[in-house]
């Protein structure tokens, strides 16, 4: 191949399977490696010689998989839908550029496709360490950047999944390997999505009722004692549905959750922590809460669950704008 056709090829950004232009080579690697994954799990069960066939036709479906699913995440679309709409986002601050919130966006795209975690809770921590070095000629904190970077990463997700449900033939099965678990919408699935949101509730009522502890104006320790009240009734409303479904209700909040409790009074120790700190921690909660809720709404839940878990996630939405709109105004 000559250079000239090299350089075309490159161009034309060629699908190394198909040889087609415009494949996305981070989602065909990503999909290849999952698929052959997927691949030879299956291929297990016959033997060794069945394991090296599953995972070689699983790269090449999971290849296909990938590639779907990236292609509906075109890093150039996506430059350009923030390039259009910064000015116009909750978090944009007069003076800033797209200079300033351009690096977040390519932060939480590359987050979104580059990377497994499907939860914002996990895959935060991940983008704040990347900031420093990513962050070119941005002006902003992590904190600052964070709202932009996690858009971008939600956008990303939304249509990492609706490029999932389209999938069909081999990348179908490839997908439905990968994401295999707790998906059938039996009475078990359903119990298990519930508890996780009890647990996500008590960790919400704990985590504010500290906050109002660590917070001082009084009304700002209000605000977080009456979201802890409505944390804890939910808790409440979520164990009764899980006791209709015949499950057992447990105690308790996550480890996670324990973590954010026991950083905030750790902080508050140092005795420079205001609270414009508190709430920012606050928010970082209520982060996690909107990514539980938003993944149990994936799931086949009975219609009337959904409708109480849906009331409750536009709760938990309102919860952390209230939040970040007391944040900004310290």
């Amino acid at each position: 191949m000559s250079a000239e056709e090299r350089d075309e090829r490159h161009d034309l950004n060629r699908d190394p399977i198909t040889d087609e232009p415009g494949s996305h080579p981070v989602g065909t690697g990503l999909g290849a490696a999952g698929g052959a994954a997927a691949g030879a799990s299956v291929g297990a069960m016959a033997g060794p010689v069945g394991m090296v066939l599953g995972g070689a036709v699983g790269a090449v479906a999971g290849g296909f998989a990938g590639k779907a699913a990236a292609e509906r995440v075109n890093p150039t679309a996506e430059e350009t839908h923030w390039r259009e709409r910064y000015t116009g986002e909750p978090y944009y601050r007069t003076g800033n550029t797209f200079d300033d919130y351009g690096p977040a966006y390519r932060l939480g795209v590359t987050g979104g496709t580059d990377y497994e975690e499907s939860d914002w809770s996990s895959i935060e921590p991940r983008l704040a360490a990347e900031w420093q070095s990513k962050r070119e000629s941005s002006r902003l904190t992590w904190e600052d950047a964070r709202p932009a970077s996690r858009a971008a990463w939600d956008r990303v997700q939304s249509q990492l999944r609706e490029s999932g449900a389209g999938a069909t033939g081999a990348a179908a099965m490839v997908g439905k390997a990968q994401s295999a678990g707790d998906n059938s919408g039996d009475t078990a699935d359903v119990v298990d999505v519930l508890k996780d949101l009890v647990e996500c509730s008590r960790d919400g009522e704990y985590g504010f009722r500290e906050c109002a502890e660590q917070a001082r104006a009084a009304d700002l320790k209000s605000v977080f004692l009456k979201h802890a009240d409505e944390c804890r009734a939910a808790a409440q409303e979520l164990d009764d549905l899980v006791r209709q479904c015949g499950g057992t209700p447990e105690q308790g909040g996550s480890t996670m959750g324990a973590m954010h409790r026991g950083w905030v009074a750790v902080k508050s120790m140092l005795g420079t922590y205001d609270d414009k700190a508190v709430l920012n921690e606050a928010e970082r909660g209520e982060d996690n809460a909107k990514a539980r809720f938003r993944k149990a709404l994936d799931k086949p839940l009975p219609p009337h669950i959904r409708q109480v878990v849906q009331r409750m996630n536009e709760g938990v939405i309102r919860n952390h704008d209230e939040i970040r709109t007391l944040r900004d105004s310290c």
